[in-house]
C-alpha cells in the first residue's frame, strides 16, 4: 500500500491517525510525515461552540474551573490504542488533546496521599471504600472531577515527538547485552506541545461544598506542578502552571474584614455621639448575615459599655442583634 497523505494539514488529529497511515515498511517515513502534518493542523471551528455551552452548562451548577498550561509536553494516553507505538489521549468528535477526569482524579488522590488529610477528608474527596469487617457498602466520592477540555484559542495543540531506543536489540527479548555499537532507532509519536492551556472543572450536587471544591484545587496545583500528569514524568513531562479560581472568604474571614472596616469608627463612640452612631450601625449591620456582624457588634458594645451606657435603648436594641448571631 502507498501512502495517500492529505496535501493540506487534516482538520481531525484522531481521523487522521486511523486513517491516514499507511503501510508500515518504511522505516518509519511515513507516520513521522503524518505526525508533522498533524501538528500543523488547526482546531475544528466546531470545537469553540461545543466549549462554550460545556462551560456554560458547568457552570450553571456551581463548577470551580482552574486553568492549566501545559508548562512541559504532555503525554497522556500513551497505551490507548493507536496504529503507532503510542497513543495520546484525543477526542473522539472534535479531534483535540483532553485530559480525562479519571487522570485527574487519579493525580489529586496521589497529591492528597502527600498532604495531611484525614481518613474522613478523603472519604468526602474520593469516596469511601467497602468494609466488610463494619458491613459498609462504601460511597461514591462528594465530587465530580470532569475531563479537562482544551482552550479554544489554543490553536495547533500538537507536536511530533521521538523516543529513541539505544538498545533496540536488548529491549526487544534480552537475548543480546546493550553495547556501544548498537543503532538508536528513533520512534515518533505525538504529544502536546508546552504552552497549551486547558480548563479543568470539579463540581458536586451538594450546594454547600464549595470549601471542598477549592480544596481540590488547592490539592491539583500541587499535583500538577510537581507530580505531573500522564506518562513519562520522569523525563519531564506533564507538567503544568496553573491559575486557581478566587476562593471566597469563610463568614469568619468576611466578619474580621468588617471589622476593620470600622474598627475606628468604634473606637471614636463617646457619651456624646453615641446615640447616633447606635442607630446607624445597627441599620448598616442588620444587613449582613448574623455570623459576619457578630465580631463588629462586640466590640460596639464593648465601647458602649466603657462609656457605662448599658441601660440606654439603643444599647439594648444592638445586644439583641447580637444574640440572634
Amino acid at each position: 500500500m502507498r501512502a495517500h497523505l492529505p496535501k493540506t494539514p487534516p482538520s481531525h488529529a484522531g481521523l487522521a491517525l486511523q486513517r491516514y497511515l499507511p503501510a508500515l515498511g518504511d522505516e518509519g517515513r511515513a507516520a513521522r510525515a503524518l505526525l508533522e502534518g498533524i501538528q500543523d493542523s488547526p482546531i475544528s471551528p466546531d470545537y469553540r461552540g461545543f466549549f462554550e455551552r460545556w462551560k456554560e452548562a458547568l457552570e450553571g451548577m456551581g463548577a470551580v474551573f482552574l486553568e492549566a498550561t501545559t508548562r512541559t509536553p504532555l503525554a497522556i494516553g500513551l497505551g490507548n490504542k493507536s496504529p503507532l507505538e503510542n497513543g495520546l489521549a484525543i477526542h473522539h468528535t472534535y479531534g483535540v488533546p483532553y485530559l480525562p477526569g479519571s487522570a485527574i482524579k487519579g493525580l489529586l488522590r496521589r497529591a492528597a496521599d502527600k498532604s495531611n488529610l484525614s481518613k474522613e477528608q478523603k472519604d468526602v474527596l474520593f469516596g469511601e471504600e467497602p468494609d466488610p469487617k463494619r458491613k459498609s457498602q462504601g460511597s461514591a466520592a462528594h465530587l465530580v472531577y470532569w475531563d479537562g477540555w482544551l482552550d479554544p484559542t489554543s490553536s495547533q495543540p500538537f507536536q511530533k515527538d521521538v523516543i529513541t531506543v539505544h538498545h533496540p536489540g536488548y529491549y526487544a527479548g534480552g537475548k543480546t547485552w546493550p553495547t556501544d555499537f548498537d543503532d538508536p532507532n528513533p520512534v515518533a509519536f505525538l504529544s502536546v506541545r508546552p504552552g497549551v492551556k486547558f480548563h479543568l472543572a470539579l463540581s458536586s450536587p451538594d450546594p454547600e461544598a464549595t470549601s471542598w471544591l477549592h480544596l481540590a484545587a488547592e490539592l491539583l496545583q500541587y499535583g500538577l506542578q510537581h507530580l505531573g500528569l500522564g506518562g513519562k514524568t520522569n523525563a519531564g513531562y506533564g507538567y503544568f502552571t496553573l491559575k486557581l479560581p478566587e476562593r471566597p472568604k469563610s463568614q469568619a474571614e468576611q466578619g474580621e474584614a468588617l471589622y476593620q472596616t470600622y474598627r475606628l469608627r468604634i473606637e471614636r463612640i463617646n457619651g456624646r455621639n453615641a446615640a447616633g452612631e447606635a442607630s446607624w450601625f445597627k441599620q448598616e449591620l442588620s444587613k449582613h448575615p448574623p455570623a459576619v456582624r457578630r465580631k463588629t457588634l462586640e466590640a460596639l458594645l464593648k465601647q458602649l459599655e466603657d462609656w457605662r451606657l448599658q441601660k440606654e435603648a439603643y444599647y439594648q436594641s444592638l445586644k439583641q442583634l447580637l444574640e440572634e448571631a
